[in-house]
């Protein structure tokens, strides 16, 4: 048995390596399905640098006069928004589900899948240069009001709704580099998206149309918008299952009681659809997304948290584990994120930058645990030694993103306790008191981090997916 292998099974003096699986590792088609995906995934990060690079361009004196369009930056702003959450998010959940279930996935459905969201991605970018476009940063998903950006947003969630519902669909492939309670995660995650897209698609049927363009948005996002956070803390709950899976070779949970569980976080939210359907003007549609987003996920991130921190204990003193592990930074980082957005969350009292502070330090956990995951991902479908490569970085710019990710939500916090107004830019922005003037400080320092620490995980994993123009997939 190869070395790489009996790692797996016998226990390994570098634990630092331990990888995937490789004798169970999924096919050459699972492969090259789950390597489309996750180029969406690092596709949507590398368009959403650029869109923010245009946005601190377009404020420098002497390049600001090339661009007459004032809405322009605004419209940007929004299709960088929607890369880096919407897009990213979901097409990282779909590349593990497609490592997950290998040939299972009918070639047809994904081929469709695949069509839509492509279509999708161009006109997001195409929306944003669309003359005299009105931007709405309504919450969870900000829209362009024009036809061109509707329909590529509509493509994209459709080709992702196929996808998942296929996902849902195939049963377990024999061949697979996933645990069981991580693949049931996964699930579980897909449902929740699928739920937001008819939540979505029930919301846009019943608003009614001649409400302004902030206030209809709004009503349309907000439902779908809630299950969409529900569904991005499933596949959060299930790369940390994963990511100490990796780490001590051991699953954290039976698949059974996994079931039980991310069950209870997504099912109540099966009720937004519906209640969409009677109308979003209805003050029952979002008092009950709000209400669910307070009470169904903290118990059960708790729950997994206590359930990981039970594990870490029981398997810390094995020869076979290292403390040192990129996979614990990255868990221990994404851990300490959603606690702060636990936290901030339980504080927030009125419109102020506690709530981008607590949406931040929760979407920032997230990222992380799937940045650390991708390492490993990695891994899975890269020729042999090109993840090698990756890890010798991983802690680096693990660390670098989470610290900065933190201090960056801390700092909007700072501000938001001294009575800081959110969703204001520029001079809208009216800084009176010395907590304000230290948050921004602080936000901005973190600022900085978190995206050099981005800067790092993109130039890291485009070196991996350059790396798989070769034809050495590590197999037995």
């Amino acid at each position: 048995m190869p070395p790489h292998l009996a790692s797996l099974t016998h226990g390994s003096p570098v634990p630092e390596t331990r990888v995937f699986p490789r004798s169970v590792a999924a096919s050459r088609t699972s492969v090259s399905v789950a390597r489309v995906w996750f180029l969406f995934a690092v596709g949507s990060l590398v368009l959403a640098g650029l869109l923010s690079l245009l946005l601190v361009v377009g404020r420098l004196p002497f390049l600001g006069a090339i661009f007459t369009d004032p809405l322009f930056f605004k419209r940007a702003l929004v299709v960088h928004v929607d890369l880096a959450l919407v897009v990213w998010f979901q097409a990282g959940t779909a590349a593990f589900l497609a490592l997950a279930l290998g040939d299972a996935l009918p070639r047809k459905l994904v081929g469709i899948s695949f069509a839509f969201c492509s279509a999708g991605i161009f006109g997001l970018l195409a929306g944003a240069v669309m003359p005299g476009a009105q931007p709405i940063l309504s919450n969870y998903v900000p829209v362009i009001d024009h036809p061109v950006f509707l329909a590529g947003l509509a493509s994209w969630f459709v080709g992702t709704a196929i996808f998942f519902i296929g996902a849902l669909t195939s049963p377990n492939s024999r061949i697979t580099g996933l645990p069981d309670d991580v693949i049931v995660a996964l699930r579980v995650a897909a449902a929740g998206n699928v739920i937001a897209f008819f939540t979505f698609a029930a919301a846009w049927r019943t608003t009614l149309a001649g409400l302004p363009p902030i206030g209809f948005y709004e009503l349309v996002a907000w439902g779908g918008g809630h299950v969409l956070q529900a569904a991005n803390v499933a596949m959060m709950l299930g790369l940390w299952l994963l990511l100490l899976n990796r780490w001590s070779g051991k699953s954290v949970l039976s698949p059974a009681a996994c079931r039980w569980l991310f069950t209870a976080l997504i099912l109540p939210h099966a009720a937004l659809p519906f209640l969409a359907l009677g109308g979003t003007s209805n003050p029952l549609y979002t008092e009950t997304a709000t209400e669910l987003m307070r009470w169904t996920l903290f118990p059960v991130i708790l729950i997994v948290l206590g359930l990981g921190i039970r594990h870490y204990v029981i398997h810390r003193r094995s020869p076979d584990v290292a403390r040192t592990d990129f996979r614990l930074v990255g868990l221990a980082g994404s851990v300490s994120l959603i606690v702060m957005g636990l936290i901030m969350g339980a504080m927030i009292r009125g419109s102020n930058t506690l709530v981008p502070g607590h949406y931040h330090a929760a979407i920032g956990a997230v990222t992380l645990a799937l940045m650390a995951a991708a390492y490993d991902f990695c891994a899975a479908v890269s020729p042999v030694g090109a993840a090698a490569q990756a890890w010798k970085k991983a802690r680096a710019q693990l660390i670098i993103f989470g610290a900065g990710q933190a201090v960056f939500a801390l700092g909007f916090a700072i501000a938001g306790v001294y009575g800081l107004g959110r969703k204001q830019y520029g001079v809208e922005q009216h800084v009176r008191t010395t907590g304000e003037y230290v948050g921004l400080g602080v936000m901005g320092f973190g600022g900085i981090l978190a995206v050099a620490g981005g800067l790092l995980f993109l130039a890291i994993m485009l070196r991996c997916i350059g790396s798989w123009r070769a034809r050495s997939l590590p197999q037995t």
